[in-house]
């Protein structure tokens, strides 16, 4: 079972769309082999713990539609989600990149009999759009879209809501008018070890240091020290792989905000990108994936692939430098945020996903839900309320996750302990 939106490289076929297939005969057996055997086998999720799920039963009301609009922290959430709308007798379909339908043909026969379909965020076939707002207007099942639309390896801090979510609720709230309501729904996902993880690791972090040139951490060396060597290490050989010069700065945010801009700077002049004054690493990321992209799949531009290749490469470099906070260890360091640091950089190293470090238990809790036919109501115009819906539900997730951090007391939620 593949995860729905790990995406750990640039697909440079043609989009193909994959529609959902589910099978009232097969899904059912599918999500109790996912309960079962994949979340504690291969994902290592020992237990699954819904939270707050009263508001669903307080506040959805016959005939509304559902949005579910979870963060995206780790590989494993897709499954964690399902299983969790499987205890409340909920169905939904998933909003999956079309990268991961191509993996093979056994993924793909799963994520389509659980009721996925692909959707290419580079470009612009009407198909996913218009299958999402059916959907929704039909009524028939949720639907469930992860804004971020990357993962992140962050439990404790949200990544920015793309707007389209949102997008795609409000337009078809605006579609159905006064016949139903739709309720965007934000949802807090946060995995946090259940057991000692600290052996394991160690063990990873120095593989990494192996592989990027630098002495293994000592087992007493303080974490945040042992982390930023060899994350710089590994952004420095990365960097100098492509003839790429950067100074550092000050702090270690500063290195990696100047490293990402570095890649952009230079990818940007190739492309005929202009950025806004405003734009952010991430979105200039995105702007010069959706150029790369359309030369990719362009037959007639045949004679710049191989070039577009390379272009594909310093993207998804800048991409996984821009995704590092800086300061994400040192302001908090638990066993949680050293081992997902950790399974980051081994995954941006190696460039595969990495296995769990441990046993882990999954949190998932719902908040308010937004009734977006009251937003309309009060906000006329839709860009307007696709916004604030963007922002108020980054921020209800967060929220979420500062709530249930507050109450766990795992291995995970510790300091780090050395020794």
């Amino acid at each position: 079972m593949a995860d729905t939106a790990a995406v750990l490289d640039f697909a440079d076929r043609p989009f193909v769309w994959y529609p959902p297939k589910r099978s009232p005969l097969i899904a059912p057996l599918l999500r109790r082999y996912n309960a079962v055997r994949f979340l504690p086998g291969v994902k290592r999720f020992v237990e699954v713990d819904p939270r707050n799920t009263a508001v669903l039963r307080e506040r959805v009301r016959p005939g509304d539609r559902l949005v579910f609009l979870p963060n995206h922290p780790t590989h494993g959430d897709a499954p964690v989600f399902l299983e969790v709308l499987r205890r409340l007798s909920v169905s939904t379909q998933l909003m999956a990149a079309y990268d991961v339908f191509l993996r093979g043909r056994f993924d793909r026969f799963l994520l389509q009999r659980l009721g996925a379909f692909s959707v290419d965020r580079d470009a612009s076939d009407p198909r996913p759009m218009k299958h999402a707002l059916g959907v929704i207007e039909r009524g028939r099942c949720a639907l469930t879209v992860f804004p971020e639309g990357n993962v992140y390896l962050e439990n404790d801090k949200v990544g920015p809501f793309l707007e389209g979510a949102a997008f795609l609720a409000l337009r078809a709230q605006q579609q159905l008018k006064d016949e139903a309501r739709v309720l965007a729904v934000p949802v807090a996902i946060k995995a946090t070890h259940v057991r000692d993880a600290h052996p394991a690791v160690r063990q990873r972090l120095r593989k990494v240091a192996e592989a990027v040139g630098v002495d293994r951490p000592g087992k007493d060396e303080d974490p945040r020290e042992a982390l930023t060597r060899v994350g710089v290490a590994a952004l420095r050989r990365n960097l100098d792989l492509r003839g790429i010069d950067c100074e550092e700065g000050d702090c270690l945010a500063e290195t990696i905000r100047c490293a990402a801009a570095g890649v952009l700077d230079r990818l940007e002049k190739k492309l005929g990108v202009t950025p806004g004054d405003q734009t952010g690493l991430i979105e200039r990321v995105r702007q010069c994936r959706r150029v790369i992209h359309e030369v990719r799949t362009d037959p007639k531009r045949a004679a710049d692939h191989a070039a577009a290749a390379t272009w594909a490469d310093e993207a998804i470099l800048a991409f996984r430098i821009a995704s590092y906070r800086g300061d994400y260890v040192a302001e908090k360091p638990t066993l949680d945020r050293v081992s997902e640091t950790v399974e980051k950089l081994e995954e941006d190293v190696f460039s595969r996903m990495p296995e769990p470090l441990g046993d882990r238990l999954a949190v998932v809790r719902f908040a308010e839900p937004i009734d977006l036919r009251a937003r309309l109501a009060e906000t006329r115009k839709l860009r307007d309320a696709v916004r604030s819906v963007t922002r108020e539900s980054e921020v209800a997730v967060q929220t979420g996750l500062d709530e249930i951090n507050a109450t766990l007391d795992t291995w995970g939620s510790r300091m780090w302990a050395n020794g």
